[in-house]
């Protein structure tokens, strides 16, 4: 009877043990590209996402000079209308509080500078105000032409925006002819963020090299300008993505990783603050923000 019981215990552990290990084969897996219609929507970032992964080689013993660039993250810029549409929600600001930061980064001094400036900002090569600042955009949406780009001109600030290049001319998404109007406009730095924004930590190396380094050149490509920075899909990265992307020859690249200080240390995974409801309150955010 007492053998039944402890076989019946054992079984119970080891059943214990198997849905365990299934449920953290699940975690491991990338979230899934969630679609509606033809448009293709990242879901939110995994919470690990926004720390340093900790395989990085990192020199421990060379301290480097931290500068304050704090560098703001948008995805939409919209007034939503699908209530339900719970991913938009949480990657969106609407047009209205979205004018209000621009117009008090403009009146309180804030100079804008665009990622691929980082680099030289960094090694003194550039100098920059105590009050700078950059504004990021991710992935590439239809609302950047028509919602983002008429303020920033008429406010004259600058911005970097990442496109998914197989993505661009999508329902959703910008169209090859906004793309070059923005080009032109000499006031949005386009950025790279692979062909089809795949979660490329979990990918093999050729399948990454492939992401990284064909969406630059197809984008310099097809606008006739030199990609410089790139932004990780999910904010998802490793070591030997870092590598790829500098062996792609990119200069820089950008994170999820919150923080408003850079460093030659993080020029891989430059920090990034996520955009809120800052509103006209934004400048004085950017003077107190810290890591």
């Amino acid at each position: 009877m007492k053998f039944k019981k402890y076989l019946f215990i054992l079984f119970g552990i080891l059943l214990g043990i198997f849905f365990s290990y299934l449920f953290h084969l699940f975690l491991k897996k990338p979230p899934a590209i969630i679609k509606r219609g033809e448009e293709i929507i990242a879901p939110y970032y995994e919470k690990k996402s926004f720390t340093i992964p900790s395989e990085l080689k990192v020199e421990k013993k060379v301290k480097e000079k931290k500068l304050k660039i704090p560098i703001i993250m948008y995805h939409y810029v919209e007034y939503i209308t699908d209530i339900n549409d719970l991913v938009k929600k949480r990657l969106d600001i609407n047009p209205y509080t979205f004018e209000q930061e621009l117009n008090s980064l403009k009146n309180n001094g804030w100079q804008t500078y665009f990622i691929k400036d980082i680099p030289d900002i960094i090694s003194e090569k550039t100098k920059i105000s105590s009050q700078s600042v950059v504004l990021t955009f991710d992935d590439g949406y239809e609302d950047f032409y028509s919602v983002v780009f008429p303020l920033l001109k008429k406010y004259q600030l600058k911005a970097t925006i990442y496109l998914i290049y197989d993505f661009i001319g999508r329902k959703g998404f910008l169209t090859k002819q906004e793309v070059e109007e923005i080009v032109k406009s000499g006031l949005v730095e386009i950025g790279s963020h692979t062909l089809n924004h795949y979660y490329l930590k979990y990918l093999p190396t050729s399948t990454q090299r492939k992401q990284i380094s064909e969406s630059k050149k197809k984008i310099e490509d097809d606008f006739g300008i030199k990609v410089s920075t790139f932004a990780y899909p999910y904010g998802a990265f490793s070591q030997e993505t870092i590598n790829l992307v500098k062996e792609a020859s990119y200069s820089a690249a950008v994170s999820v990783i919150r923080g408003a200080y850079q460093s030659k240390n993080n020029l891989f995974y430059l920090s990034r603050i996520r955009a809120g409801i800052f509103g006209n309150n934004i400048s004085q955010l950017l003077e107190k923000y810290n890591k």
